[in-house]
This record gives structure tokens, C-alpha cells and sequence, in this order.
């Protein structure tokens, strides 16, 4: 459970993102405040809010659905999670207004806030959804499906990797690489 003062922190932070001015040209497509409560006691780090997202919390839209069937069957709820994206704001693929893939130099511009977001809370293990979450905690954006279900720590905090959750939408065989980095979290956590 989080102390009060944690509480405090991340309310203060709540108010102040929506204000960030770093990256103005995302900003028109809406934002994602991460997700949090008293209860909070892992992280999951993901990619970037969706459509769906803007307004809310992340991993609330079609994928988020699949990705919270999979994590209660898994023994977790969403309240044992703070859930921060890589960046806040939406990425939009050019002249459209479909979902696109956050840049490195928007995630540095958004590393302030996850920076504080993490340090806050505090989480005791994390799990990172997709490559682009990986390449922030880890500086590689290669093969996410090879190493989903791998561990490695992010400032000393064990961190499973997996594949994204709207990547089972597309490819049935993620799946499984999804439960399996589930079940290693699970490991992790009983660990503890």
C-alpha cells in the first residue's frame, strides 16, 4: 500500500503533466494520465496511449480488455498496478489519425515524468509491454517476441518482458508469449 505521502507525490504529478508543454505537436492529439491507486504495488510500462486511451487511463481500449482477461486469470487485478506509458501524449502516424509509435526523442521529453512516476510508487517489480517500452528501460528495440518472458532489472527493480497486448489481436502466437511473461511476473512476485 501506498504511504501517504507517496499518495500525495503522485497526485501533485497527476495535476502537473497535463501542463507539459515538451512536445506541442502531440499534444492536439490527447493524453494519458498514468494510472494509480493506494493498492499499488507493481508497474506496468507501456508503449503510448491509443485512441481509446486519450482522456483515460491507459490500457483501457480493445487491447487493454484482452491484456486485463489475461492479467486476472494471471492472479492480478488492476488495482495492484500503476500503469505509465512510455509517453503520455498520443503519436498519430502522419496525416492520419491512426495510433502511431512513439519516437525516442518524445520518450526523452516524457522521461521527467516517468522518472517521477516510477520513483514515487516505488514498484517492488514491473513488467514492460512491447518494444518501445523495452527501448526506454533497456536502450534496445529489437525482437520483444524472443525475449517476452525475460527478466532484467530497471534501477535494481525486476522487470519481465513481453510482447504488447494489442499484439494478440494480430498474431494469435503472441498469445502465449503474453501469458508466459504473466507467469514469469507471477515467479517474480512470489519471490519477493
Amino acid at each position: 500500500m501506498l504511504s501517504n505521502n507517496q499518495i500525495r507525490r503522485l497526485k501533485y504529478l497527476d495535476r502537473k503533466i497535463p501542463k507539459c508543454n515538451k512536445c506541442i505537436g502531440l499534444r492536439k492529439n490527447g493524453m494519458s494520465i498514468p494510472y494509480w491507486n493506494e493498492y499499488s504495488k507493481y508497474c506496468m510500462f507501456v508503449e503510448a496511449p491509443g485512441f481509446e486511451e486519450v482522456g483515460h487511463s491507459p490500457l483501457v481500449g480493445k487491447a487493454g480488455r484482452k491484456c486485463w482477461k489475461h492479467v486476472n486469470k494471471a492472479g492480478f487485478k488492476r488495482a495492484d498496478f500503476i500503469i505509465v506509458n512510455s509517453i503520455q501524449c498520443r503519436p498519430v502516424v502522419p496525416g492520419t489519425n491512426r495510433n502511431g509509435k512513439p519516437l525516442l526523442e518524445e520518450q526523452e521529453n516524457c522521461s521527467f515524468w516517468i522518472e517521477r512516476y516510477i520513483d514515487t510508487a516505488k514498484p517492488q517489480a514491473m513488467i514492460a509491454f512491447g518494444n518501445y517500452a523495452t527501448q526506454y528501460l533497456f536502450g534496445e528495440n529489437t525482437g520483444i517476441q524472443d525475449k517476452s518472458g525475460s527478466v532484467g532489472k530497471y534501477k535494481g527493480i525486476p522487470t519481465v518482458l513481453s510482447v504488447h497486448p494489442a499484439s494478440m489481436l494480430y498474431d494469435p502466437e503472441n498469445k502465449k508469449r503474453f501469458i508466459k511473461a504473466l507467469k514469469k511476473l507471477k515467479e517474480v512476485v512470489n519471490g519477493l
